[in-house]
């Protein structure tokens, strides 16, 4: 069955998004004027995105344990979902390790990441249970040391290999080259079996490519490296002491159009194809598979295509050459960090009547110009794009950012101090008068002004132990009259 196609629903979502207050008209104040009241918002097709997991569980098969990386999507009731359908959760912090665990996932259910892990958040990982894949051989020593203090632990623990199989089409996302900052060179062939024969509960390798731009012969012969290594170690130890494999993630998404695959964006089944011909040993039952657990860790290729970034636009001005138009709406390098800083990380950006809610149409009263499109942040740099084309916007149209399910809460910035939007997830159904919004669901409310001030160190809790001087009284926002 093919992927709901997330463009074609996007009109009938703001229509609801409207109706629920999600996308408020400019200049609208409501009855206690809040100040959180800003037309943005971060919202995912539900249908879509449940049936891209879907696709990637059939895909695999049996014996492959799939979790999803919390870097790319955290929202509380997504991943609750997330464990429902039997995915686990891929931590690259002990902030996501704990927050996973609050959700509900134990044990082997979270994959512990991170490069940069403390003594004390090892010990945590291991009296939990939770899957580690350490990063370097001094990381190794640390583990030993905990892992004595803490006999009785169930976790999978495994060693990062760098299969140096080169980049993908981001260089900042391609970890498998010679000067990565991840893992141990296969190279080291001789450490990395020392190692396993040192510490006989070590049962894992693991390996990561990159994680965006990844073609499936780059990914396909990483994994080919890493399944290289596990048998060696076995045969030269004389056991299968290398039972469980994660081959990360990596998997490329279309960001350029509305296709889920086109030739050039390989999908799961195709991946899982390319690694049955290439690595047939890699697949849990096959004849000389000493494996029984296969960990992946897709983040982008499961949350990007699923969600869009919606901005009324507040304000328009024109630009001094006359040529077109500044569009200012309520999210730019806040959210999309990469998309203005970088020029490997373009999305497409779409145009709405800010009444009809359907696609800007040009006509002789609104032809086509340039248009900018800028965020809020107070610096020249917050630009999502000064090469847009549209018809002419006004007060109150929208813009929507496609693609931004994936790395737009986890990338958000502090500078300026603009509050985290909200985020909205909705199911539509086909009834004879048309698609129909069937769910909507507030995933996460709007930031409060108490948190940012907390980002800054200002604690109220302390404020109400003192007097209330001059410095706190100054604290305190002014209320709206």
């Amino acid at each position: 069955m093919p992927l709901p196609c997330v463009g074609a629903r996007i009109p009938v979502a703001l229509e609801r998004a409207v109706v629920e207050g999600a996308l408020p008209e400019v200049d609208s104040v409501t009855g206690d004027g809040s100040l959180l009241e800003k037309p943005v918002g971060l919202f995912y097709d539900l249908d879509a995105w449940e049936a891209n997991l879907m696709e990637c569980q059939r895909a695999f098969g049996q014996g492959f344990f799939h979790t999803l990386a919390l870097k790319s999507n955290g929202l509380a009731k997504m991943i609750s979902r997330v464990r429902e359908m039997g995915f686990g959760c891929e931590c690259a912090s002990i902030g996501e390790v704990v927050h996973a665990q609050r959700l509900g996932f134990c044990g082997r259910e979270v994959v512990y990441d991170s490069p940069v892990k403390t003594a004390a958040e090892i010990k945590h990982a291991l009296c939990t249970g939770a899957h580690i894949n350490i990063d370097n051989l001094e990381e190794l020593a640390v583990v030993a040391k905990m892992r004595a203090s803490v006999p009785g632990s169930s976790s999978d623990i495994g060693l990062r290999i760098n299969p140096l199989v080169g980049a993908g089409q981001i260089q900042a996302l391609s970890v498998s080259t010679r000067d990565s900052k991840f893992g141990i060179p296969v190279e080291r062939e001789e450490e990395i079996l020392s190692a396993f024969r040192a510490y006989p509960w070590l049962n894992s390798l693991h390996a990561h490519v990159g994680s965006g731009g990844m073609g499936v012969q780059v990914l396909t012969a990483g994994v080919k490296r890493l399944v290289e290594v596990a048998l060696a170690v076995n045969l030269s130890l004389g056991r299968d002491q290398v039972r469980i494999l994660d081959i990360g993630g990596g998997m490329p998404v279309n960001y350029a159009s509305e296709a889920w695959h086109p030739p050039e964006v390989p999908s799961f089944l195709e991946y899982a194809e390319a690694l049955r011909r290439e690595v047939p040993r890699l697949f849990p039952g096959f004849p000389g598979s000493p494996f029984e657990r296969v960990i992946t860790e897709f983040g982008q290729s499961l949350n990007a295509k699923a969600g869009w970034l919606a901005s009324r636009i507040e304000y328009t001005k024109p630009l001094a050459d006359g040529r077109g138009q500044v569009a200012l709406i309520h999210f730019g390098a806040d959210l999309c960090p990469r998309q203005c800083y970088t020029s490997e990380h373009r999305r497409r950006l779409e145009f709405y009547d800010g009444g009809r809610l359907q696609p800007k149409e040009a006509s002789e009263e609104c032809p086509v110009v340039e248009v900018h499109v800028a965020g809020p942040l107070c610096f020249q740099g917050d630009h999502l794009s000064k090469s847009a084309e549209a018809p002419r916007l006004r007060r109150g149209d929208v813009v929507v950012l496609r693609e931004a399910g994936s790395s737009t809460m986890s990338l958000f910035s502090r500078h300026c101090l603009r509050q985290v939007p909200a985020a909205y997830g909705y199911r539509i159904a086909a009834t004879d008068a048309g698609p129909v919004v069937t769910e909507w669901r507030l995933l996460k409310p709007s930031e409060d002004l108490e948190a940012c001030s907390r980002h800054w160190g200002w604690l109220p809790e302390e404020e109400e132990q003192e007097d209330a001087g001059p410095v706190a009284k100054r604290s305190r926002a002014p209320e709206t009259p």
